[in-house]
């Protein structure tokens, strides 16, 4: 796999030579999916002004996520329990409204460094960001539970295991899980750490389909050449591991995030290990 370009977010990223994946700023199709992650599939508004007001329907659906300069204002934990939408591809405003944040990309000076610690590469700033304020995408390829469990079997205990799951639930118990898998084709974002005590969090969010995209906003106000870092546990991260599990499996591997509150192990999620006769 060579380092050919997709789509880039723009001048912000800062990339090491001889990276061996493809990058893209957006979702992409995996093998076999039947929907493409950037299908225009919901109405838009029709406000004629460069930003929608606050009486907008996309805006009043489910109230005002971002401020003006474009920090998000419902914090942590929201997408739990209420769902956000962008304005879309439909809507007549323009791409500087107010409720366009996640789908215009990175606007921060991100680099991508080799971490210490034995954690590889990590991605630190390279400018101060204020608290709530987006960072970039989990980008990469949207997968069927059928590919995501053939690329988990494939892999060998060395190697690095990049899917994330983003598991919704409905008001009538169904649970909807997106699979993705930056490994071959992403973004920035698959380059950003573990950390039992984060300085990001994750949003789903939604623009002109179904398919979520997962956004990173800052916790709170980041430094100069500070690492960000999110929880793989996202915000549900349990205190403890209290069903006694050790890395002896091969499947657990050890934290090393560093952090005083650190639970020793990164989450791996067993139902991508199970095979189709289970």
């Amino acid at each position: 796999m060579d380092g050919q370009l997709l789509s880039t977010d723009n001048d912000k990223i800062v990339l090491p030579e001889g990276l061996q994946f493809k990058y893209s700023s957006i979702n992409m199709p995996g093998p076999a999916l039947e929907s493409h992650p950037n299908e225009i599939i919901f109405d838009g508004c029709v406000c004629l002004q460069a930003s929608c007001p606050p009486d907008c329907p996309c805006i009043q659906r489910f109230g005002a996520n971002y401020n003006t300069k474009g920090q998000f204002l419902k914090g942590p934990g929201i997408s739990q329990s209420q769902p956000i939408f962008e304005c879309n591809s439909s809507c007549r405003c323009g791409q500087e409204c107010v409720n366009r944040v996640v789908q215009n990309g990175v606007k921060h000076k991100l680099e991508v460094f080799q971490s210490n610690a034995g954690k590889g590469y990590g991605v630190r700033v390279s400018e101060t960001i204020q608290k709530d304020c987006f960072i970039c995408e989990y980008a990469g390829e949207i997968l069927t539970l059928k590919e995501a469990k053939r690329r988990t079997l494939a892999m060998t205990a060395d190697d690095m295991n990049f899917i994330m799951i983003v598991r919704e639930c409905l008001a009538d118990g169904k649970v909807i899980r997106t699979h993705i898998d930056p490994s071959a084709t992403g973004n920035i974002g698959r380059f950003i750490n573990h950390s039992c005590e984060p300085n990001l969090y994750q949003i789903v969010v939604r623009v002109d389909n179904d398919i979520p995209k997962v956004a990173l906003f800052t916790r709170r106000p980041i430094e100069v050449d500070e690492e960000l870092t999110y929880s793989y546990w996202g915000d549900q991260q349990p205190t403890s591991l209290l069903d006694g599990r050790t890395s002896d499996d091969g499947k657990m591997k050890p934290c090393l995030c560093g952090s005083d509150k650190c639970l020793g192990f990164l989450p791996f999620n067993e139902s991508l290990y199970e095979t189709e006769s289970k």
